[in-house]
């Protein structure tokens, strides 16, 4: 059996999953991270600062690219600080998730079309993202899309933005592709690319994020190795009720997209399926000592390397559930538990991070 290598934090990741409106969730686990950060670095300490790559999936790559996005007045600096990310869950989630008597007629309740008009997710980024491209961002990103024209999943990342400046898109462009879950939202065409959400191959993007980092080598440094990397993987709430043989068995097309519990079955397996996926593989590469056997479920994502954050969520949210309830009760309670289960981690977290020391602005 080889013992594996101390970690060297040389590299940092923050992936965050999919999930709608469930986002809320990491958006407060992340501003506690800031805060523990702010109180013992300083105020002005902001999380994009001691990550090298972020890294998000539909709701997560929304949180990727507001906490990546430039101030404009300092450009070197943050223009969202993580305690900001509730205010977009909770201020601009009901007019996203919104649909007049007209939208359900139009789409026959979302079944003849998607259910919901990106008119409002549009202003709302506009609105917090501003008018940065991906090539200003501050930080690496891997924020995912999946092109339905060439089949083909689609990367958004700040260093092939800066290599192909006819690419290099708005911020703007890569989080209404994002987020263009299939059924809630239509596909976002960019350069002739029709994208939808990556959740259908990426729910959890920890282990794309992870390849980028193992793909890239600094002009100055030697390339990266997998004992080189600290990552936090940031859920969205896990409901998992299954569903016995004798329901499952007889379904049909509209058993498999009918809403059931707050979601439709085929929807709520492809993303807890590669999110479950994606953390298993996650550990197996980052944590677990060679020549070990299987690792037991507890142990799976909680460290040396990788981190995993997540929480069990009872009732389920589904994740167009903008409801007052949801947002001012369900999704803060199921955030407040999770900091309470893995606040020693979060405390873990924030010594390395410190230890590692900010990442200095591009000059």
């Amino acid at each position: 059996m080889t013992s594996p290598a101390p970690p060297t934090d040389r590299y940092r990741i923050l992936c965050v999953d999919g999930g709608g409106i469930r986002g809320l969730i990491p958006a407060l686990v992340l501003a506690e991270l800031e805060r523990r950060l702010e109180a013992r670095a300083g105020a002005d300490a902001r999380i994009a600062e001691y990550f090298n790559l972020l890294a998000g999936t539909s709701t997560g790559g929304l949180i990727a690219l507001a906490l990546t996005t430039p101030d404009p007045v300092d450009p070197r600096r943050p223009r969202v600080s993580a305690s900001d990310l509730a205010a977009f869950y909770i201020e601009d989630g009901p007019e996203v998730f919104h649909r007049s008597v007209w939208q359900r007629v139009r789409t026959a309740d979302g079944f003849a079309g998607p259910k919901y008009s990106p008119a409002a997710l549009a202003s709302a980024a506009e609105r917090r993202l501003g008018s940065a491209k991906l090539g200003e961002a501050l930080r690496e990103l891997v924020v995912t899309a999946y092109d339905m024209t060439s089949r083909d999943p689609y990367l958004f990342k700040r260093r092939r933005m800066r290599e192909a400046p006819e690419r290099d898109f708005s911020l703007v462009d890569a989080a209404l592709a994002t987020s263009a879950a299939p059924t809630y939202f239509p596909s976002h065409e960019l350069a002739g690319m029709a994208l939808v959400d990556g959740g259908v191959f990426a729910a959890n993007p920890v282990i794309a994020a992870i390849a980028d980092a193992l793909k890239y080598t600094p002009a100055d440094q030697p390339g990266l190795t997998p004992d080189d990397l600290l990552v936090a993987s940031m859920g969205t709430g896990l409901y998992e009720d299954g569903f016995s043989q004798s329901d499952v068995a007889g379904w049909g097309r509209i058993g498999w997209i009918l809403p059931r519990r707050g979601e439709p079955p085929l929807l709520s397996a492809t993303l807890g399926g590669a999110a479950d996926g994606a953390d298993h593989w996650a550990h197996m590469l980052l944590n677990h000592p060679e020549g070990e056997g299987p690792p037991r479920p507890a142990e799976i994502g909680r460290g040396p390397r990788y981190f995993r954050f997540q929480v069990t969520l009872d009732p389920p949210v589904a994740l167009d559930d903008a409801s007052d309830r949801a947002l001012g009760v369900t999704l803060p309670e199921a955030a407040r538990k999770l900091i309470d289960l893995q606040g020693a981690e979060l405390d873990q977290l924030v010594d390395r991070l410190l230890a590692a020391g900010p990442i200095p602005p591009d000059p």
